[in-house]
């Protein structure tokens, strides 16, 4: 018990320093042991024997010499490695499947969409769902991790959908697990798209270092992701931010509200996307204000509970040039609030997802 209780500081001391320098070498591109010792101040000895590991797995590849300029010096160029694996990343919602492979850098490999299955059809969307992970290759190495964005709540425990009455994404209430976990090797990591999308705006986006923000998502459903103090708030039941069902105006739930304005779909309980975007393009004004008057809401709402520095509209509505400056206008709330399109666009609940297969890959990938 004793030499297993001194064994695990140093397992531990291992794979933090060979995640710390793999991460940095992604970062760089390209480096040598020496650079690396350098910016992480790691000692030289360090240094080698991590590098050393890290090639012997496969995470890092030797790929040319580089004159030091000291004579009989040459230092070796190391890199991730061509070998070291790829993850994959999956988008279910109203609009489709859309599966990204990318390696562990983040560069994508391999990128293909499917279309919309009948509102409803379960199945449809499963076998969808499969023949995109058939379909889809991203090269040398082993998958690592999938990572997958679902419109509608996902229970941080239990990392199953929550099924909600009304929920405009019925067809998506399946554990992706189930799906295709008989296809992938790999962990199958799952969550919500809103709060994927506010992953990714604040790791490579407009709320990149900001502590507390919020990301208010429009489309077929309403969403909002929260970061409170630099940690995204889920909830006890992963329901936070399902403000589709906070009272509206003239009807139960702010979705009736946007449904009774004449932005519902009639054969599906969520928002018609392509009829919005319409609208919008053609500057309709009753559209512009039940649009605007139901995010100002929502805009309230979030910022007299959690005072956020930020707020960010996204999703394929939310990001429509017209709505904004009609938002910031409604907005009643008296305090101050920055209002902004976030910058990664209908992508972000996607790259979300693909960081957060990243993040695992990466840890996982050096704990051996």
């Amino acid at each position: 018990m004793n030499e297993v209780a001194r064994a695990l500081p140093q397992t531990v001391l291992r794979e933090a320093t060979d995640r710390r320098l793999l991460d940095e070498t992604i970062r760089q591109g390209r480096t040598t042991r020496a650079e690396l010792a350098d910016v992480t101040g790691y000692s030289r000895p360090t240094v080698s024997e991590a590098v050393r590991r890290l090639v012997e797995v496969g995470l890092l590849d030797a790929t040319g010499l580089k004159e030091t300029g000291r004579r009989g010096r040459v230092g070796t160029f190391y890199e991730l490695g061509a070998r070291s694996g790829w993850v994959l990343a999956l988008e279910l919602d109203q609009s489709g499947v859309h599966a990204r492979a990318a390696d562990l850098a983040g560069r994508t490999r391999a990128e293909l969409r499917r279309p919309p299955t009948p509102p409803g059809d379960a199945p449809a969307l499963v076998e969808s769902v499969r023949a995109a992970v058939r379909t889809i290759d991203g090269g040398a190495g082993p998958l690592r991790t999938v990572g997958v964005s679902i419109a509608n709540p996902v229970d941080p425990a239990t990392h199953q959908t929550v099924p909600l009455a009304g929920t405009p994404f019925p067809e998506g209430l399946l554990s992706p697990m189930e799906m295709i976990g008989d296809l992938v090797p790999a962990p199958v990591l799952v969550d919500n798209d809103v709060n994927l999308a506010a992953l990714a705006e604040h790791r490579a986006g407009r709320a990149a270092g900001e502590a507390s923000f919020a990301y208010v998502y429009v489309g077929a459903g309403l969403g909002v992701g929260l970061y409170i103090g630099d940690q995204l708030i889920r909830g006890a039941h992963g329901l936070a931010g399902e403000i589709g069902y906070l009272p509206g105006s003239s009807a139960p739930t702010l979705a009736a509200d946007l449904a009774a304005g004449g932005l519902g779909r009639s054969d599906a309980p969520s928002n018609d996307v392509a009829a919005a975007l319409a609208l919008l393009d053609r500057a309709d004004e009753t559209a512009l204000r039940v649009l605007a008057e139901a995010v100002a809401r929502v805009i309230n709402s979030v910022a007299a509970v959690v005072d956020p520095a930020l707020v960010l509209l996204g999703g394929p509505v939310g990001t429509h040039p017209a709505l904004l400056p009609r938002v910031r206008t409604a907005i009643s709330f008296p305090g101050p609030i920055r209002v902004e399109h976030g910058a990664l666009g209908t992508d972000a609940a996607l790259r979300g997802a693909l960081e957060l297969a990243i993040e695992h890959a990466r840890a996982t990938a050096v704990a051996v």
